[in-house]
């Protein structure tokens, strides 16, 4: 089993343990933020499951109909999951309006409050380690896993806030308000999290500082006399395409090592599994 569908397999046991024990307190307090974040930890299952799917399929070998492999459903993936989390938010916002209409009665909050501590500290946790496994293997999924549940850290942080609150004034409509704001702050993610996918599709270029470091290494490697044309795409398998001009009198073998060396200097910037293409002008050629 690969180290992505492990860390997808953590979020999953997480976002159970989240929904279950939300919507029980939920439910037994009356708290609307509380249904609000098992809501979001429901969608967080529905989503982490999916996401195990697409990163089983990303990681298989290239075949006759995909000669560069399938790394980039990972951006439908990442699309799927922001368009979800945007669904989960305003179906929040309309619970929240609801309620705040119909003025119900303050509910007791210290079941909440308790429940709510540990529940933030494993959100936390999963946080971190998704993270760590997105930045070893650079899968989008789980960057946009880690973006996902990491939004989930300050929507515990609303429901705690909310049921505090409501404990010490008595009133519910402040429930009400910080549903909305969670739910609010969900919508922002998503789209960010839809834009990511969205870039990978479209081969967006690495970053601006990336391929400035990438035109200063190019720039120092002897045997090259100038270069032009570089391109880049990043996702989780990115992709550096380069022309160089090298003088006419360089050999095949010569020119093989150039390409080993600039290959290198390429993935000491970008990162290991980056793809690179270089084409060699002689010097003085009229392209």
């Amino acid at each position: 089993m690969s180290r992505e569908s492990r860390a997808i397999q953590v979020a999953i046991a997480c976002s159970v343990i989240g929904a279950v024990t939300k919507f029980t307190v939920g439910f037994i307090t009356g708290s609307m933020s509380m249904i609000s974040s098992a809501v979001d930890s429901l969608g967080d299952l529905f989503v982490s499951v999916t996401n195990l799917f697409v990163v089983r399929y990303a990681d298989t070998e290239p075949d006759d109909d995909h000669n560069y492999g399938h790394a980039k459903v990972e951006g439908l993936g990442a699309m799927f999951e922001g368009g979800f989390i945007f669904a989960a938010g305003a179906f929040i916002i309309y619970e929240a309006v609801h309620k705040a209409l119909h003025a119900e009665s303050a509910h007791n909050s210290t079941l909440g409050i308790i429940t709510m501590l540990p529940l933030l500290a494993m959100t936390t946790g999963t946080v971190i380690y998704l993270r760590r496994v997105a930045k070893q293997t650079g899968s989008l999924v789980l960057q946009t896993d880690a973006l996902h549940y990491f939004t989930d850290v300050w929507v515990n942080v609303g429901v705690l806030i909310s049921l505090v609150l409501v404990k010490l004034t008595g009133r519910p409509i402040i429930d009400s308000i910080i549903s909305a704001a969670i739910a609010l702050f969900m919508i922002g993610s998503s789209l960010r999290v839809v834009q990511t996918g969205f870039d990978v599709i479209m081969d967006k270029s690495l970053e601006p500082e990336l391929v400035e470091k990438l035109s200063a290494r190019f720039s120092s490697m002897r045997g090259i006399v100038s270069f032009h044309d570089l391109r880049t795409r990043g996702g989780k398998i990115p992709h550096v395409d380069v022309h160089v001009v090298v003088k006419p009198t360089m050999t095949a073998l010569e020119l093989h090592d150039l390409f080993e060396e600039l290959r290198r200097e390429a993935r000491a910037v970008v990162g290991p599994t980056t793809h690179v293409f270089m084409h060699a002008d002689p010097e003085g050629h009229p392209d």
